[in-house]
This record gives C-alpha cells, sequence and structure tokens, in this order.
C-alpha cells in the first residue's frame, strides 16, 4: 500500500486556518447583515444584529446561510485545488469545512445553528440542510482523502487537532468577548 502520512506542517497549517475559516464564515454574515442594513457586531465565533433582532425572517435566514456558503464555497474551492494538483498540503483547508459544520449540526442539538435555523425557516424541518450540508462536505472530503492516498490516522489525527483548535478558540473567543459557553436556553 502506498499510503501518505502527514508531517507536523501539515497539522500546523490545520491549526492556522481553523481561525481564518472561523473569521471568514463570521464576516460572511456580518458582511450580509451590513448589506441588509443592519448594525452588526462580529466575533471570531459570532454575528448578529447589534440590537439582537433582525426586522423579518428572510433577512434573518439570508445572514444566517452567508456563513454557511462561504464554507461550502471554501471547501468547493479546496477540493477542486486538490483534484487539480493532488497536493495533499490543501487538504486542511478542506477538512476544517466538514469539521467546522459537522461540529455546528451538533451544537443544534441545543441551540439550533446556521443551516438548522435557515432550515425551519424554511419550513424543512431542523435537521434537512445541516445533513445535506455535512453529507456534501463529507463526500468531498472522503474522495479528496481517498484521492490523495492519506492513510487513516491522518483523519484520526486532524480530527483531534481540528477539536484542540476549535475548543481553544472558542474558549478564547468566549473569553475576550465575554459571552457564555454554553449556548443561552440550554442546560
Amino acid at each position: 500500500m502506498n499510503d501518505q502520512r502527514a508531517g507536523s506542517g501539515f497539522y500546523l497549517l490545520l491549526v492556522l486556518v481553523t481561525p481564518l475559516t472561523f473569521f471568514l464564515h463570521e464576516l460572511a454574515h456580518w458582511a450580509t447583515g451590513e448589506a441588509l442594513g443592519y448594525s452588526m457586531q462580529m466575533s471570531l465565533n459570532n454575528a448578529r444584529p447589534a440590537d439582537g433582532t433582525f426586522v423579518s425572517s428572510i433577512d434573518a435566514a439570508l445572514v444566517s446561510a452567508a456563513g454557511p456558503l462561504l464554507t461550502l464555497l471554501q471547501a468547493v474551492v479546496a477540493f477542486l485545488l486538490i483534484r487539480r494538483s493532488g497536493k495533499p498540503i490543501i487538504y486542511p483547508v478542506l477538512f476544517i469545512a466538514l469539521f467546522m459544520r459537522a461540529v455546528a449540526m451538533l451544537v443544534s442539538l441545543a441551540n439550533p445553528n446556521d443551516e438548522a435555523r435557515v432550515s425551519q425557516l424554511l419550513g424543512l424541518g431542523t435537521w434537512t440542510l445541516p445533513a445535506l450540508v455535512v453529507a456534501g462536505l463529507l463526500a468531498m472530503t472522503w474522495n479528496a482523502s481517498r484521492s490523495l492516498r492519506l492513510h487513516w490516522t491522518v483523519n484520526v489525527y486532524a480530527y483531534l487537532v481540528a477539536s484542540l483548535a476549535v475548543t481553544a478558540l472558542v474558549f478564547i473567543n468566549a473569553t475576550v468577548t465575554g459571552t457564555p459557553f454554553v449556548p443561552v436556553g440550554s442546560s
């Protein structure tokens, strides 16, 4: 078997791309809200209107959808670059997009996240859009991993590194902004 393994630079890139992915995701929410006329607030793990409310459910859906759409675009671009170049160093950019949206789907068990809110607003139920997004990202990530011939341990270590990076990011963001770790209204 000719499976590839990843070096420390691969995992360091995963750590570095994590806050960038979160920033771009939240920036998409913020920019969409601003374009719709809202005064928006943003951190690395949240973007919302300064007064906390949207005028319409359509505005709420557009702002909620903007972040995942940009994260999906990031994943598609990374996937296409991997397919074209065959370079494993691009894989962390794709992997973190999957990891981020899968974690968001799990968070929706306590507090509906982006795709879950949009899915609810569209009358599709809570889990339709999150499941479709995560399934699409998983398919791209699986395909890229196979085409790069990455050893299964690469994905296990990437999961562990991403878990630590996201946990650190959420902790630092909550500490700096004073936001709660646990979503409001959950136990």
